[in-house]
């Protein structure tokens, strides 16, 4: 799958037709969470990230997707960037297989079979498809936390939009999100490495959500 990836991240980093607004509407629905819990966010230097309500100086107002919310988006396009968040991985969220569009189970184990005792369930989500990914926790693969989220970095260099796979991440200890890009250069086990198979489930999961021109 690890090859399949490579080519979905190759053609999203070097599209130059993603439609950004219709994007980030269809990302808002949230799908199975019943709530708009996808969200776009402003990147600053350090890779920080704030909401349009907190720019606008109210970080607890709910903001429409109206002419001002796209103004502020369009300009920060041409600084630090965006992040859309558009994909959502939780073992904590019981999902019943009916409701799932897809259930994976992992099979390319290093271990031996009878090494194997703790089966974890992990519920990744997007705007319209909800699957259900099945590994045996002894493999080390690590999913995400409550508070991160997987989705685009979007930034216009030399009149030209770049695009990459991304987390965003924050703790109780952080005030903001932090934007961490995926990379090849971590172990398949690294929560931020694309040879991860959740990573990888969740970025073609993703690339179906981003709406092209």
């Amino acid at each position: 799958m690890i090859n399949q990836t490579l080519e979905t991240v190759k053609r999203i980093e070097n599209a130059d037709n993603i439609d950004i607004k219709k994007t980030i509407e269809k990302a808002a629905t949230a799908g199975y969470l019943g709530e708009k819990h996808f969200y776009c966010t402003v990147i600053e230097e350090g890779g920080l990230t704030h909401t349009v309500p907190e720019i606008l100086g109210d970080p607890y107002k709910s903001q429409p997707l109206d002419n001002l919310y796209f103004d502020i988006i369009s300009k920060a396009l041409d600084h630090d960037g965006i992040y859309i968040s558009l994909g959502y991985c939780t073992p904590n969220l019981f999902i019943p297989d009916s409701d799932c569009d897809e259930i994976i189970e992992y099979s390319d184990y290093d271990l031996e079979e009878d090494e194997y005792e703790y089966l974890m369930e992990y519920g990744l989500i997007t705007a319209d498809m909800v699957k259900k990914f099945k590994i045996y926790a002894e493999e080390g693969i690590s999913g995400h936390e409550r508070t991160e989220d997987v989705g685009l970095m979007i930034n216009i260099f030399d009149g030209e939009y770049k695009a990459y796979f991304a987390l965003r991440s924050t703790d109780q200890c952080m005030s903001s999100f932090r934007i961490l890009p995926l990379s090849l250069d971590y172990q398949k086990e690294h929560p931020l490495s694309l040879k991860n198979p959740i990573n990888q489930i969740l970025i073609e999961m993703i690339d179906k959500n981003i709406v092209l021109k």
